[in-house]
């Protein structure tokens, strides 16, 4: 399943990209780190960026998609899961390419230089 879906989801988005050139990166979560998950990715031939553990830090979703969605619906009531889908999804496609391009070419490289000069331990937010 996760096989189909990643090269799916990867050839949609970059068909001129083999999948062998691809760097994957996530974080220490169960999930990514489950022995069925590493086994998929490795028959996909996908490289691996490493994540130091404790390190909440270098995941974009955790310190800036996550918290940029949670601030703009706050307070906010939905009466089904359909409804927090559809205003999450808005979210997303609201939000300029020039602020994930922020994210990931400016804050995401500063905090992996934190990580270095810190040798991979745990550091407080910036």
């Amino acid at each position: 399943m996760l096989r189909r879906d990643l090269q799916w989801a990867l050839r949609k988005k970059r068909p001129e990209i083999p999948l062998e050139r691809f760097i994957l990166h996530q974080d220490n979560a169960p999930a990514h780190t489950a022995a069925a998950t590493q086994l998929e990715i490795s028959v996909l031939g996908m490289k691996q960026m490493s994540h130091p553990p404790y390190s909440p830090d270098l995941a974009p979703f955790d310190f800036a998609i996550f918290p940029h969605i949670k601030l703009q619906l706050k307070g906010v009531r939905f009466e089904t899961l359909k409804d927090l889908q559809t205003a999450v999804n808005g979210v997303i496609k609201s939000t300029t390419s020039q602020w994930y391009n922020d994210i990931i070419l400016n804050q995401w490289a500063a905090r992996h230089q934190r990580c270095v000069l810190h040798s991979g331990a745990y550091f407080e937010k910036l």
